[in-house]
């Protein structure tokens, strides 16, 4: 979603990625909620939250490096803890693409974007559990 008054991507909208036939959209809220939806938006209608909101095809740079690349994997990135009560939090949905990488993370109540190559994230407090 693009903030037209704020001139810049909305952090607090869905992140949908068009995958020509199909269409995944995923939305992070809280400190550990995630929702991820197939096909449910259609970004033909304005969005009608407010007055100045509108799709765009590239709101974030992240989105850029991934565009137009095949789909090799998708994984879900959990932070692991030490705590008894959760032992995992859902960090991200991570796509892997050929050339690229895309996580969409919860950034504390509202979506994050990055590309960071997979061989720079931390060893260890980490667990990837590959989903396709």
């Amino acid at each position: 979603m693009w903030d037209v008054a704020q001139r810049g991507w909305f952090a607090d909208g869905p992140v949908i990625l068009d995958f020509g036939l199909s269409r995944v959209e995923i939305t992070h809220r809280k400190f550990d909620e995630c929702a991820i939806t197939w096909d449910q938006i259609d970004m033909a209608q304005p969005v009608d939250w407010y007055e100045h909101f509108d799709w765009r095809a590239d709101p974030h740079t992240a989105l850029r490096r991934a565009r137009g690349r095949p789909l090799r994997a998708v994984n879900i990135i959990e932070r692991t803890t030490s705590a008894d009560w959760r032992p995992r939090v859902l960090h991200a949905v991570e796509f892997l693409f050929d050339g690229a990488r895309l996580a969409i993370y919860n950034a504390m109540d509202e979506n994050g974007l990055t590309d960071v190559p997979e061989a720079e994230l931390p060893a260890v407090h980490w667990r990837r559990v590959h989903v396709a």
